[in-house]
């Protein structure tokens, strides 16, 4: 029996937007995933990979399949690498329009938050 993997993508996500409340919908758990669109697979590729953690991290948590490039959520780490950019809790160079720029906006977990 072949189980279905529930993968997330900006058109899902976007479909739920509210203008009322707050978008807790982009907070992923770690171990979601997420299928980055064109465009966000662009400004990976083409923008910051090799110059901005945030690049890093998500190459570490990327494969490629037949639909495109799969993200799996890692908040701590996320949170980690927005923070080492110097831009917490958003990505350099990414549209605010973006269900990734979201996605990192609700689901990062700040490092200083962790610290006892």
């Amino acid at each position: 029996m072949k189980i279905k993997e529930n993968i997330h993508t900006s058109h899902s996500l976007k479909s739920q937007d509210d203008d009322e409340c707050d978008n807790y919908h982009y907070q992923l758990v770690d171990g979601e995933k997420y299928l980055l669109t064109d465009g966000e697979a662009e400004w990976l590729f083409n923008w910051v990979k090799d110059k901005y953690e945030i690049a890093s991290h998500l190459m570490e948590h990327i494969v490629e399949t037949d639909k495109g490039y799969v993200y799996t959520m890692q908040s701590i780490e996320l949170g980690e690498a927005l923070e080492q950019d110097q831009m917490f809790p958003k990505a350099v160079m990414l549209s605010d329009d973006s269900a990734l720029q979201a996605i990192f906006f609700y689901s990062a977990c700040e490092p200083a938050f962790l610290e006892f």
